[in-house]
């Protein structure tokens, strides 16, 4: 093989390689953390409020992941459970957020909310947390793997 040889085939394989990376960069799916990003951090004092206010709480909700059961629940204090006006539960995952769920926040007679396991893939998993009462809102937001 002599230089030109060499020369053309290393052209010919650098331009492969690009149009390689072009073709796998524009096919790569991603997803945003958030769609409004904007909304959410012009509203960021107010999580932080509601953050401080869940840390102020005498009995928090208590979270579990009962695996041999393969439910996941949080059990909130009769006091807070009577005062709650409204809230959601947000299964955040955030490697895609084709898997998020929110679902409202309802207890049963016993002040639990329940959701069993394998409704949720295998991973990494943020459940964020938030309601409201008469006077004040709360969040937490609680990480697991599943």
């Amino acid at each position: 093989m002599n230089w030109g040889k060499g020369i053309i085939l290393s052209f010919v394989l650098f331009i492969a390689i690009i149009f390689t990376m072009v073709y796998i960069s524009v096919n790569t799916e991603f997803s945003l953390v958030s769609e409004n990003y904007y909304e959410q951090e012009i509203n960021y004092e107010d999580q932080l409020n509601s953050i401080r206010n869940f840390n102020a709480l005498d009995v928090p909700p208590a979270f579990q992941f009962d695996r041999r059961q393969g439910e996941i629940s949080l059990t909130f204090d009769p006091t807070l459970a009577e005062a709650m006006r409204e809230g959601k539960v947000v299964f955040f995952r955030a490697s895609n957020a084709r898997y998020d769920k929110e679902l409202p926040l309802s207890l049963d007679e016993d002040n639990q909310f329940k959701i069993p396991a394998n409704t949720l893939l295998k991973g990494a998993w943020t459940l964020q947390l938030s309601w409201s009462d008469e006077n004040s809102s709360y969040y937490k937001e609680i990480k697991f793997v599943i």
